[in-house]
């Protein structure tokens, strides 16, 4: 196997979103068989953002270097990268949830006059 980038602009999300995929495969002695994938999405003004960077090695079932499917390679990649955002935030608004919610029993026992 020889050592292959490929590039697809653009993928096109179900929110209308354009992506720029990229997928390189890599031969190592020491890693063994493994695909690099990386997404990008366009700037305002010139070139693409990296998003994401992820690994899919040959033994874990997503990828397999003797017969790879490029496609659905790129469709997982996509869906752990939106599964992963999506944690993150949601991670991210329990939290200021609970902080709103701590702030606020903080100002009420403040504003308690102290009867019992």
């Amino acid at each position: 196997m020889s050592n292959r980038k490929l590039t697809k602009f653009p993928v096109i999300a179900e929110d209308g979103t354009e992506y720029r995929v990229s997928i390189s495969e890599k031969h190592d002695e020491w890693d063994g068989r493994h695909a690099i994938c990386r997404l990008y999405v366009r700037r305002k003004r010139f070139g693409f953002r990296k998003l994401a960077t992820y690994i899919y090695r040959h033994s874990r079932g997503t990828y397999n270097a003797y017969n790879p499917d490029f496609i659905e390679l790129a469709r997982v990649f996509y869906e752990d990268y939106r599964d992963n955002t999506l944690e993150k935030r949601l991670a991210e608004l329990e939290r200021r949830s609970q902080a709103q919610r701590k702030s606020a029993a903080i100002d009420a026992f403040q504003a308690w006059d102290g009867r019992l």
